[in-house]
């Protein structure tokens, strides 16, 4: 475990030192910049406007949406959404059940944690719902956090929550960025 972290650690700040910034790409929401020793930087972009930056291991896929970025791991995926209209973190948690419906529904948080996220105040959330899918009965994990003049809501759901996708969800969030 003390090696992951490690391993974890200098991937976080190895991302950070890079320097790492997003080409333009015509026909896509959202930009990539690849280092193929550090990970990726995905910027997320809303009504053409970057609005943040993530840095990913190589290993992770992403799908890019106007808002949105969908990340895909051996083992978890997690959502990232930009929260329109939102102008705090205690504000957009007022939205969240509402922003991951199209992934989790019916969300009632059991506990809330504070966090701090690039620098400002960020709020985890972690309850119980249903799977937009199948409506099966789950729990997520959810994290609100605001970089820049923005902010985001990070999801990692299932019908039970995996360790291992909550950790990686928040080593994502982690590496939240102005772009």
């Amino acid at each position: 475990m003390r090696t992951l972290i490690s391993g974890l650690l200098i991937f976080i700040v190895a991302g950070a030192m890079c320097g790492c910034t997003g080409a333009k790409s015509s026909s896509s929401t959202a930009t990539q910049a690849v280092n193929a020793t550090d990970g990726k930087a995905w910027v997320m972009q809303s009504g053409g406007v970057d609005v943040l930056r993530v840095t990913a291991s190589p290993d992770i896929k992403c799908v890019i949406g106007d808002g949105s970025l969908h990340f895909t791991a051996a083992q978890y995926e997690v959502e990232f959404w930009l929260v329109p209209g939102s102008q705090t973190v205690d504000d957009a948690v007022g939205h969240v059940g509402t922003q991951i419906v199209s992934e989790f529904k019916d969300f009632k948080p059991d506990s809330t944690t504070d966090l701090t996220v690039s620098g400002s105040p960020a709020k985890r959330l972690v309850g119980a719902g249903h799977e937009a899918d199948d409506g099966d009965p789950g729990d997520a994990d959810v994290i609100v956090f605001k970089v820049g003049d923005h902010v985001f809501v990070a999801c990692n759901h299932g019908e039970s929550l995996n360790p291992v996708g909550q950790q990686g969800m928040l080593t994502l969030v982690q590496t939240a960025q102005v772009p």
